[in-house]
């Protein structure tokens, strides 16, 4: 299921080659099963990104930056209380990445917390192109998206794909298609965008991931982070 890991790690290490300012876009409905893979990676990211955050004497001042910020760009937004971590609630840690977060070692310096700062985590749900806008008021340099894609591999199995070839999978419930998605942001400006997906078990209505989905989620929110923290 996941014998390709290495070479996803080296793919997102490309990726983020140059990379100045990243959004990680969930996409997915919580409340199907694994479709809701999404949403449970970005909460679970902005769970660690705060983690970090906290650890630095500087975390307030930077918050309180991070939001002015956003509201001086366009007052259309000042419902999100954090424009770092756009999340649908205060889910919890999951109990299986517990230990990641206490061995978490890392020089919380400025270089760091300005990464992290630059580092924006949307829960699009299932109509992520309400986002849009606020995407390109972020303006960033990279864009990853993940959610469950349909791609007749095994349950779990991760795949990059790349955005020209985003049209070739099927992507699960939400209402416009990635690569309609994808066109639209582009219109302005040529973003670097790359499309993780993960193959879903179950679909029914449920907000439990399947445990193979739910393994890969975490082995992907472990790596994930641990890029955040070095690009």
């Amino acid at each position: 299921m996941l014998n390709n890991f290495d070479e996803i790690s080296s793919d997102i290490d490309l990726f983020l080659e140059n990379c100045d300012s990243l959004i990680i876009l969930g996409i997915g409905n919580d409340i199907r099963g694994d479709d809701g893979l999404g949403p449970y990676i970005i909460n679970q990211l902005a769970i660690l990104k705060d983690y970090i955050l906290n650890k630095s004497n500087q975390n307030d001042n930077n918050q309180e930056i991070n939001k002015n910020g956003l509201e001086n760009k366009d007052n259309e937004f000042e419902f999100f209380d954090n424009a770092n971590d756009i999340n649908t609630g205060n889910t919890p840690l999951d109990e299986g990445l517990d230990s990641y977060m206490n061995e978490l070692n890392v020089d919380v310096n400025e270089s760091l917390i300005e990464r992290l700062d630059k580092t924006f985590l949307i829960n699009g749900g299932s109509v992520p192109e309400n986002f849009t806008g606020l995407i390109k008021k972020l303006d960033p340099s990279h864009i990853i998206m993940v959610d469950a894609s349909l791609m007749k591999r095994q349950a779990g199995e991760i795949n990059i794909v790349n955005k020209d070839n985003i049209v070739d999978i099927s992507i699960s419930t939400h209402s416009m298609s990635l690569a309609y998605l994808i066109k639209y942001l582009q219109l302005e400006k040529e973003y670097k965008i790359l499309f993780i997906g993960i193959e879903p078990e179950i679909m029914d209505l449920s907000f439990e991931l399947s445990d193979n989905v739910k393994e890969s989620s975490d082995m992907l929110i472990k790596l994930l982070f641990d890029k955040i923290i070095a690009y």
